[in-house]
């Protein structure tokens, strides 16, 4: 670990976790998860919250809490573990949740005439 600020004995780390609320065309959505390692990655967990009303449609497997990496994701375009920053995971994570999200949309809802 090059940019590693803090002494530790091989394996231990310090990491700083944030946690975010994301809301998809004004509905809470989902919560974000970041860890980021000071000084070297970041990665990224959510877990789409389950809405009948909106997208009831959204399989199980994708309504557990998901990982940066989780083969769940594959198909998403999300095959990264670790990102350079926190706000390049946060990005990735709002874009796989948008993509799940707008796949399984309940149709007539969440449409916006502009």
């Amino acid at each position: 670990m090059s940019n590693y600020p803090y002494k530790h004995d091989t394996g231990s780390l310090v990491c700083k976790v944030e946690y975010f609320k994301f809301r998809f065309r004004g509905i809470p959505a989902a919560d974000i998860e970041i860890t980021n390692v000071p000084g070297e990655n970041a990665a990224f967990s959510f877990q789409i919250e389950k809405n009948e009303t909106y997208w009831g449609d959204v399989p199980a497997s994708l309504l557990k809490k998901l990982y940066a990496g989780s083969e769940e994701l594959k198909p998403f375009g999300v095959d990264l573990i670790f990102y350079s920053n926190k706000h390049v995971a946060i990005q990735a994570a709002v874009d796989a949740i948008e993509l799940i999200l707008n796949k399984y949309k309940t149709p007539g809802k969440l449409e916006f005439n502009l």
